[in-house]
């Protein structure tokens, strides 16, 4: 019987140090500069009225761009669009002419573009929509491999398709 009330109060103990731990976070969190908001949607932030990017995009990030500005890119035909996408999702659908690399395999897929790629060309990332992080993550990898010329297109495939906009499907 003692056995039980003392595995009893060793849990009570527990939850209240729980309580006690979460309190002290809630308090630090409401005083602190850099705390965030207890309720709402941390995925993402907005740059203007027209650019949504991932929380995690940084203004040392290559420059966001919008839809109208990847359709004006896309219409000077001087520009790579890299979907930073699976291969499967590739295949199912993708910006007209663009090349799949994508971030979560890039080692594997690197140097099937690598020479279609120079330093100073204008590329394009860009993955699902605001959700994905990939053609984020894409585009820090090329900057540390010396491109230049980078832009990340957040809306990305879905903005891309819900607008009409040239696709292909590949095989």
């Amino acid at each position: 019987m003692s056995l039980k009330k003392g595995s009893s109060r060793i849990f009570l103990q527990a939850i209240l140090i729980v309580i006690f731990s979460l309190f002290i976070g809630v308090i630090y969190n409401t005083i602190s500069k850099e705390g965030i908001s207890l309720k709402g949607n941390w995925s993402k932030k907005v740059l203007s009225d027209s650019l949504i990017v991932p929380y995690s995009y940084d203004k040392n990030d290559p420059p966001a761009i919008t839809l109208a500005q990847a359709m004006t890119y896309f219409q000077s035909h001087n520009i790579i669009f890299l979907d930073a996408r699976s291969e499967t999702d590739y295949k199912a659908g993708h910006i007209s002419k663009a090349l799949n690399l994508p971030f979560e395999e890039f080692e594997k897929y690197y140097p099937k573009v690598e020479r279609l790629l120079t330093k100073d060309k204008n590329i394009i990332t860009y993955c699902d929509g605001t959700e994905c992080e990939a053609s984020l993550f894409l585009a820090r990898l090329l900057r540390d491999k010396g491109f230049k010329n980078l832009k990340i297109f957040f809306g990305g495939w879905t903005e891309w398709n819900k607008a009409g906009l040239p696709v292909q499907k590949s095989n």
